[in-house]
């Protein structure tokens, strides 16, 4: 015991040898049984002192949580622990529980006992609902102490099942303690001491147990009338619980956390919940309909209470009677907002929403002392918190903003034009009898309700005029906000307006312009935005065309100095509009993004180390550890310039010295990424290698150095899922690099390493990874004319295995395709290997079975010429399965039936990408703000819905395929198929057999061998007809892609 109390006592030495000497020490004892029973006994004696105690309740969390199921055991280096402690452990959780002598440690209890009890709980933990209960008492009072641990207690049962509960474990639970949790909390508000921080503190956890036990489901006790109503009763009575200030803290930010308002947090939440996911029957997706009836109920007896409380709270909110927090605010505002679509709600919401807005959401959106404090102290974190809607998703504002522009766009008839009255009022009003704060919160409402005015008749005709009187004089005037949120009205309105006057835009456009040299920089950034959008005039364009360079730079030069990804966009539009006038400065523009980079990830490398050092996690770019070193905005911007970058190529592709040049600023960025194990920016740098080896159509020395790294990334356990990033650039590698591929049998041996890296780890790989396999064989082996023989035998028996199975379809269909690839290669030394593993008979029923369901143009091409490879032998050098009529006649059949699909598929691929094209083309084109003005007040549906009810049949399809799996005894990869599904036509694939003539080969082979001719003529009538038809197909009618073929079978 003395032992490991000076361990823990020493893992808080700030001398880092000391704590990595206790940690090697503890990671010793580990192993010994009764160790963590022992970690037990420390943390709950009273006289192990308070840093002891804490560290070794971290060391506990740390350790149940990693190695306590032996089916889910976190690090490959986790001792498991031993079985015989499992019982004295379960039995010290909740007493240790109770002991806690603070919440810091109880927290990391928590943590433990909600690990086990995910594992354990209930089949080898039967009594813990009983000592929860007991802990609980029967709710008429007792020790808060053991209440708050019965209450932490349970919360981590209830976590357990929030998101799965296929054994209906959630409802015994509820049943055997919910009533109990509403009698304390009915005596705790009905307490002389209501008010205090303690009981706040105890209905906070009550109202987060019933908070998560609705998380994704309602129990046969939740929608039972007789347990929702008191609940309901104890919600709404939570909501309106009036704290005596003085057991409030006196700061607004202590106040936001404090139990109280934690405690009502949750009330508000559950309330919203109880009515957004399962008691609104006109928004039930199908995978939810089962509680029709519930809803019905709810949204006529509970949600007019909820929102008659709701608005009572609004109304004293505004005349300064009651302070809320910006949680409440967001969710009461969230309530409104799931009011506007159904016509029950809204019939209520309705005489109310222009007061709402007025005096409720409209001060929100106005700018605040905080607003100019943070942008004096940090002008980056107020562009982050004003254009980034991540990170003010759930303020205040953002929450007002939504309200407002829903309500404008689902009730237009109703709520738009009197909305826009209002804020045109408080415009003209300016600055005789409204401040500046007022106007720019009436910008801000004007760039919320951008879409209903850009569509709306009686508005879109006269937004010129708005403009020109109340939007285009600030962008000259004095105050930084109005400068700042009239470029962002430009920005929003500018590109799909109509400017009938000349000068108007111009006057627009001059403004702007002198923003970009604004002394602050959010105006500045602003500014830029606002520029890129009003280039989409032609007018304007070509006064911009001579200093496109010079508007590059300066977008260069901001985002340098904001260190955000929010002039990604900016940038983009710049490179559309110019792409000829900044192709000179590319090579300059790609160094100075280049420097930005390595900076930027320099920076995220730094803080990665920092988080190593403090022992949280090992060295990796992963941005939600990033976050927590405030350093997820620079990997972000550092993104932003790959972005640009691959912008930058794209318009260089057909400029051979320009690419030689951006390629030799490319290259140090990417090996450098590799090299640093940088994994967030592999598909970044990866899509940068692919363009660079397309365009050039040939690999230099620089992209041999990026294959080398590749090859070692992919031979280190931690880079083995890239795979399917890589493949791109390696199958140009391979494709532009035949020659040198064919001459070197390392650079052969290095792909075919990867390949079997992948294929020999099974199931160590996703699906998706050894689909990616599959693909760098079938490159390989179509593109390669030699070098290849002595692996053919170690492809044809990798695939084996996989051509007959059940789950994973595409998974299968790859595995025959790349033994038809050896086929195409060398048809006589893989029907050797295929004779050798006695299963020539095997692979070809399962080629021609899933034949008939390839129907892409790649696939089917790769069956037919190595069914044309096969048939072209002599019949003397076909294995006797194939040699006998039989079966050869069945591989004809199969191939003129794969012939016959071809220029389906062609004619498939075409459609599809033409509907690509025209799909892009409708987005750029249509207005996004699709209204209806004759909409009266019946309920709403629109894309809101039908997204919800398509993310219902996948949930659905994903759970049947689940559980036909489970009853196959196979385990199911729910993704991989859909992912898969139209990859080739989807990315711009271009097989190596995109221009080999199948079908002159087709007759050359029926005209030249007499065995073929034979197996034709004893066809049934109904294929020699398929056969007549599919021999008069020509190549050169078909389409062709444009990659370079390899050279052309000889069959």
């Amino acid at each position: 015991m003395d032992k490991l109390y000076q361990c823990f006592g020493s893992t808080l030495d700030p001398n880092p040898n000391a704590r990595k000497a206790a940690e090697l020490e503890l990671r010793k004892l580990e192993t010994q049984p009764g160790m963590l029973p022992s970690a037990f006994s420390l943390l709950s004696s009273q006289e192990t002192s308070p840093e002891v105690r804490q560290a070794a309740a971290i060391y506990v969390k740390n350790r149940i949580r990693r190695a306590w199921d032996p089916d889910f055991i976190v690090g490959s280096s986790q001792n498991l622990i031993p079985a015989e402690d499992h019982d004295a452990i379960r039995q010290s959780l909740l007493p240790t529980l109770l002991g806690s002598p603070n919440q810091q440690i109880r927290v990391h209890v928590a943590a433990a006992l909600g690990a086990v009890v995910r594992c354990d709980f209930p089949s080898k933990w039967p009594t813990l609902v009983d000592e929860i209960k007991e802990l609980l008492g029967d709710g008429s009072g007792g020790d808060s102490n053991r209440i708050a641990a019965g209450l932490t207690a349970l919360l981590e049962v209830v976590r357990g099942y929030r998101w799965k509960d296929e054994d209906n474990i959630m409802d015994p639970v509820a049943n055997a303690t919910f009533p109990t949790l509403l009698t304390i909390s009915n005596n705790l508000l009905a307490s002389p001491s209501s008010s205090a921080p303690e009981v706040g503190q105890l209905l906070y956890l009550v109202t987060k147990i019933f908070k998560t036990s609705i998380t994704q489901q309602l129990v046969d006790y939740h929608q039972a009338d007789q347990n929702i109503v008191p609940w309901g009763q104890l919600l709404l009575a939570i909501v309106q619980k009036e704290i005596d200030p003085s057991q409030l803290p006196a700061d607004e930010d202590a106040r936001q956390t404090s139990p109280w308002w934690k405690a009502k947090k949750w009330a508000y939440f559950s309330l919203n919940k109880l009515f957004s996911r399962f008691g609104n029957p006109t928004q039930l997706p199908s995978n939810l309909a089962k509680y029709k009836p519930f809803a019905q109920r709810f949204v006529t007896t509970f949600a007019p209470e909820i929102l008659k409380v709701y608005l009572g709270q609004t109304e004293a909110k505004v005349q300064g009677r009651l302070w809320m927090s910006d949680r409440a605010i967001h969710l009461v505002l969230a309530f409104f907002t799931e009011c506007i679509k159904p016509n029950s709600t809204w019939v209520l919401l309705k005489p109310n929403v222009l007061p709402l807005v007025q005096s409720f959401a409209f001060p929100l959106l106005c700018r605040t002392q905080t607003d100019d404090e943070v942008w004096d102290l940090d002008p980056t974190d107020f562009l982050r918190q004003q254009m980034d809607p991540f990170d003010d998703f759930g303020s205040p504002r953002s929450s007002a903003a939504n309200f407002v522009q829903t309500v404008a766009k689902k009730r237009t008839k109703t709520a738009f034009l009197p909305i826009l009255e209002f804020v045109t009022s408080v415009l003209n009003a300016y600055p005789a009898s409204r401040t500046a704060a007022e106007k720019e919160g009436a910008l801000y409402t004007v760039k919320t309700l951008d879409d209903v005015m850009l569509t709306h008749p009686m508005v879109k005709t006269n937004l010129e005029s708005f403009m020109v009187q109340h939007v285009i004089p600030e962008l000259s005037g004095q105050d930084r906000f109005l400068k700042f949120r009239a470029a962002e009205v430009i920005a929003r309105l500018s590109s799909d307006m109509e400017w009938k006057n000349g000068a108007s835009l111009e006057s627009a456009f001059q403004g702007i312009m002198t923003c970009l040299g604004d002394s602050e920089l959010p105006v500045r950034v602003q500014a830029a935005q606002a520029v890129t959008h009003l280039l989409d005039h032609d007018e304007v364009k070509d006064a911009m065309r001579p200093n496109a360079p010079r508007l590059m730079q300066e977008l260069l030069n901001l985002s340098d100095e904001v260190e955000l990804d929010v002039l990604t966009e900016p940038k983009t539009r710049v490179m559309d509009a110019f792409p000829q006038e900044l192709l000179p400065f590319s090579t300059k523009l790609c160094e100075q993004l280049a420097q930005s980079y390595l900076r930027l990830v320099g920076a995220g490398i730094e803080a990665a180390k920092a988080i190593e050092e403090a022992g949280e996690v090992g060295r990796e770019m992963n941005l939600s550890t990033l976050e927590e070193q405030g350093e997820e905005d620079k990997m972000f911007a550092a993104m932003s310039c790959l972005t640009t970058i691959w912008q930058v190529i794209d318009t260089a592709e057909s400029h051979a010295e320009t690419l030689n040049q951006l390629e030799k600023i490319v290259v140090p960025i990417v090996t450098y990424t590799i090299r640093e194990k940088v994994y967030e920016m592999f598909d970044d740098c990866f899509e940068l290698t692919d363009l660079l080896t397309y365009s050039q159509k040939r690999v230099t020395d620089g992209m041999w150095e990026v294959f080398r790294l590749m090859y070692e990334a992919m031979k280190s356990e931690e880079s083995q899922d890239y795979l399917s990033e890589m493949l791109p650039t390696l199958d140009n590698i391979i494709s532009y690099g035949k020659e040198a591929f064919e001459a070197n049998a390392d650079l052969r041996n290095m792909v075919l390493d990867i390949y079997n890296t992948v294929m020999s780890g099974g199931d160590d790989f996703q699906a998706s990874e050894r689909i990616a396999a599959c693909k760098l064989a079938d490159v390989l082996l179509l593109v390669l004319k030699s070098g290849l023989d002595d692996a053919i035998p170690g492809f044809v028996g990798s695939m084996l295995p996989l051509v007959g199975r059940k789950k994973e379809k595409s998974l299968r269909q790859w595995s025959n395709i790349v033994i038809a690839d050896c086929l195409c290669y060398n048809a006589q030394l893989t029907l050797s290997a295929l004779e050798s593993m006695q299963a020539t008979t095997t692979y070809f029923q399962n080629l021609l079975q899933i034949s008939s369901k390839l129907n892409k143009v790649h696939e089917k091409k790769v069956v037919a010429v190595a069914l044309l490879s096969v048939l072209s032998l002599d019949q003397s050098a076909m294995p006797a399965s194939i040699g006998q009529a039989g079966g050869a006649q069945s591989l004809l059949v199969g191939l003129i039936q794969d012939l016959e699909g071809i220029p389906k598929a062609i004619e498939r691929m075409k459609e599809f990408n033409e509907d690509l094209f025209e799909d892009e083309d409708e987005v750029e084109g249509e207005a996004s703000g699709g209204i209806d003005l004759d909409a009266g007040d019946e309920d709403v549906v629109d894309e809101d819905n039908e997204y919800l009810e398509l993310l219902a049949k996948e949930a659905a399809r994903l759970r049947s395929r689940a559980a036909k799996g489970a009853d196959d005894g196979d385990d199911v990869e729910e993704d991989e198929d859909a992912e898969d599904e139209d990859d080739e036509d989807a990315d711009g694939f271009e097989s190596p057999l995109a221009t080999v003539p199948v079908f002159d080969g087709f007759r050359k082979v029926l005209s030249s061998s007499a065995f073929v001719q034979s197996l034709a003529q004893s066809l049934s009538p109904k294929d020699q007809e398929l056969l007549q038809a599919v021999s008069q197909i020509q190549d050169e009618d078909l389409s062709k892609s444009s990659k370079e073929p390899p050279s052309v079978p000889a069959f």
